[in-house]
C-alpha cells in the first residue's frame, strides 16, 4: 500500500482530465485507508467526489473513514444523503441501519427500508439484517413473503428454514429444509438441516447430512463443525480423530519483535496503538463478541509499526505448525496441507467486564488464532477459568445439559499465540475485572 501511495502521489502530478484526477485521488485515498491514515484518506475522497461524484462506493468509504476517524454522526449524514439519491442500493441500506444499531439508536432503525421501493434485494436484505438482530418472527415473515411470490428462490428459501430454527420451532425448520433440498443441491442448505437434525436430538442424521455438504464442498467448515457435535452425541470416537485437539490445538509463546527485551513492554506499546483502532460505540451486529469492541477492516498489512512486529512473529510460528503437520488425504484439515498460506482475515478483539465470546467457528479459514495483547487479573483463576479459550463446546446452547462440556481450555497470557482448526467449535469463559482482555486473531488459507 505504501507502493501505491507513492505511484498514485506521482500521477496526480500529470496533467489530465478532471474525472480521471478524481480516480486517482480516489486510489490514494484507498491506499490510505488501508494503512489507516484516515484523515489523509478522507480529504482524498472529498477531492475524487468533487472531481468525479460517479465514481462507485464513494459515500460508502466517506461513511467508513468517518467511522474510523469517530466521527459517527457525520458518517450519518453521508449515508443518508446517497439513500436519498439511490434508495435501492441494499449496501447503503444494511450499513446506515448497523451504524444506527451501533449508536443504540434503535427507534430509527429499519425506517430506510420503509422509505425505499420494496425490492426483492431490499426485502431480503432487511429480513437478513432483522435476523442478525434476533428479531425472528419478523425476518421469517418476510422470508416467507418472498418465497410464496419465487418458490425457487434459495435465498428466501434458507433464510425462512434459518428462522424457524431461530424460533426453535424445529420440526417446521427440518420440513423447510428439505423442501428447499427437494428443489436445490446445496452445501449450505444441507449443513443447515444437520443443525436442525443435532437440535432435534437426532445425532446419525446430522452427521448424514453434513457428509453429504462435505461431498459438495469438502471443507465447508461449518458442516465439519455439525459433523463433530454429531459424532459426539452419538458418542462416535472418530470425532477425536475428526479434531485432534492435543495435536491441533497448538500453544506458542512468541519471541520479542527485535529492538524489545520482552513481550511485556512490546505488548504495552502495542495495546496502546490498538486503541486508535478500537470503535468507541458497542460492537457490530454479526460479531462473536459480547460486552466488547472489535476493529473493522483488515488488520494486518495496514502499516502499524507495532502490528508488522506482531505479523513477522505470527509468519514464523504459523509456518513452524504447518511445516509439522501430518499429510492425510482423508482428513479435512490435514488434507489441505501445503508449503504456502495467506492471511484471509485479521482484526483485534477487546473484551471488557463481564465480556466473552459466544462459541463459534471460522467458516471462511483453515487455521484460525488468538494472539494475547493483555489480560486481566482474572486469567490466573485455575478454578473458574476466567477469560479463558475453550475448545470443543458448540454453539448450540438450545441442547442445554445435552451439549458435550469443552475438551481443552488454554490460560491466556500476554505473549501467547493459540493456533487450531477453523471448524473447531471454540469461545471464552466470562471474566470479571476492570481489566480489559486484548487480543489480535487472524484466520489463515492455503495460498
Amino acid at each position: 500500500m505504501a507502493e501505491a501511495e507513492s505511484v498514485t502521489r506521482g500521477g496526480l502530478g500529470l496533467d489530465m482530465s478532471a474525472p480521471l484526477k478524481g480516480v486517482l485521488h480516489n486510489n490514494l485515498a484507498l491506499a490510505l485507508r488501508a494503512q489507516r491514515n484516515d484523515r489523509a484518506a478522507l480529504e482524498h475522497f472529498q477531492r475524487a467526489q468533487a472531481l468525479n461524484p460517479g465514481i462507485p462506493k464513494l459515500d460508502m468509504l466517506q461513511a467508513e473513514t468517518l467511522q474510523a476517524l469517530k466521527r459517527p454522526e457525520e458518517a450519518m449524514v453521508v449515508f443518508e444523503k446517497a439513500l436519498a439519491a439511490d434508495p435501492d442500493d441494499p449496501r447503503l441500506h444494511r450499513a446506515y441501519n448497523e451504524l444506527l444499531y451501533r449508536l443504540d439508536r434503535a427507534d430509527e432503525a429499519l425506517k430506510s427500508y420503509d422509505r425505499a421501493p420494496q425490492s426483492r434485494e431490499l426485502l431480503l436484505d432487511r429480513a437478513s439484517f432483522l435476523a442478525q438482530a434476533k428479531r425472528g418472527e419478523e425476518a421469517h415473515a418476510i422470508y416467507r413473503d418472498v418465497l410464496a411470490a419465487s418458490p425457487g428462490d434459495i435465498v428466501a428459501a434458507a433464510g425462512a428454514a434459518n428462522m424457524l430454527v431461530m424460533l426453535e420451532r424445529y420440526e417446521e425448520a427440518s420440513a423447510a429444509f428439505d423442501t428447499a433440498l427437494a428443489r436445490h443441491t446445496d452445501p449450505d442448505l444441507f449443513s443447515g438441516a444437520a443443525e436442525v437434525a443435532l437440535l432435534r436430538l437426532d445425532p446419525q442424521r446430522a452427521v448424514e447430512l453434513s457428509l453429504k455438504a462435505l461431498e459438495l464442498d469438502r471443507h465447508h467448515q461449518n458442516a465439519i463443525a455439525n459433523m463433530s457435535v454429531g459424532l459426539r452425541l452419538a458418542g462416535d470416537e472418530i470425532e477425536e480423530a475428526l479434531n485432534l485437539y492435543d495435536q491441533l490445538v497448538q500453544v506458542i509463546d512468541l519471541e520479542p519483535p527485535p529492538g524489545f527485551s520482552s513481550m511485556r513492554d512490546f505488548n504495552e506499546e502495542l495495546s496502546a496503538s490498538l486503541d486508535a483502532l478500537h470503535p468507541q460505540r458497542r460492537t457490530h451486529l454479526n460479531q462473536t463478541l459480547r460486552s466488547g469492541t472489535q476493529t473493522h477492516g483488515l488488520l494486518f498489512g495496514s502499516g502499524q509499526r507495532l502490528v508488522d512486529m506482531i505479523q513477522a512473529r505470527t509468519n514464523e510460528a504459523v509456518s513452524r505448525y504447518i511445516g509439522g503437520l501430518k499429510t492425510d488425504e482423508n482428513h479435512p484439515f490435514l488434507s489441505r496441507h501445503g508449503r504456502g498460506f495467506r492471511y484471509a482475515g485479521s482484526w483485534s478483539s477487546r473484551l471488557m467486564d463481564c465480556g466473552f465470546h459466544v462459541n463459534h467457528i471460522h467458516p471462511n479459514g483453515w487455521i484460525s488464532s488468538c494472539y494475547y495483547v493483555g489480560v486481566p487479573d482474572a486469567v490466573k483463576d485455575e478454578k473458574e477459568k476466567q477469560g479463558w479459550i475453550k475448545f470443543g463446546e458448540s454453539g448450540f446452547t438450545q441442547l442445554g445439559d445435552k451439549n458435550p462440556p469443552p475438551r481443552r481450555t488454554v490460560q491466556p497470557q500476554p505473549g501467547r499465540l493459540v493456533l487450531f482448526p477453523s471448524y473447531m467449535w471454540h469461545g471464552t469463559v466470562p471474566f470479571h475485572g476492570p481489566t480489559p482482555r486484548t487480543t489480535i486473531a487472524f484466520d489463515v488459507v492455503p495460498a
